[in-house]
C-alpha cells in the first residue's frame, strides 16, 4: 500500500475506533457504572479491539480495494509478495551488522 493509502486506513480506523470509544463511555455513565477509570478502559477496550479487528478493519480493505478497483485478497497477495521478496540492501546491511557485532 502506499502511503496515502495507508494514511487513509489510519484515518478510516480512527474513525471506527472514536466512536465505539465515546459510545462505551457514555454506556458506563448512563447505566450508572462507577467503576474505576482502569477497569472502565479495561472493558471498553475489550469490547473495541475486537470490534475494529473483525468487522471494521475488513470494511476499510474493502473499500481501500474497491477504490483501487482490486479485491481485498488481491491487495492481501500483493503485501504477502512484497514481504516474501529480499531487499537486497536490506540483505546486505543485516550482514554488515551481524559481521560488525561479532568483532565487537
Amino acid at each position: 500500500m502506499s502511503l496515502s493509502e495507508r494514511l487513509l486506513q489510519l484515518l478510516a480506523v480512527w474513525l471506527a475506533v472514536f466512536p465505539c470509544v465515546c459510545l462505551f463511555s457514555y454506556a458506563f455513565v448512563w447505566l450508572g457504572i462507577d467503576w474505576p477509570l482502569w477497569a472502565e478502559v479495561l472493558v471498553s477496550t475489550a469490547l473495541t479491539v475486537p470490534l475494529i479487528t473483525f468487522v471494521a478493519q475488513p470494511l476499510i480493505e474493502a473499500r481501500i480495494a474497491r477504490m483501487k478497483g482490486e479485491s481485498r485478497s488481491d491487495i492481501k497477495h500483493a503485501e504477502a509478495r512484497r514481504v516474501e521478496e529480499p531487499d537486497e540492501g536490506a540483505e546486505s546491511r543485516s550482514k554488515r551488522g551481524r559481521a560488525g557485532a561479532d568483532i565487537e
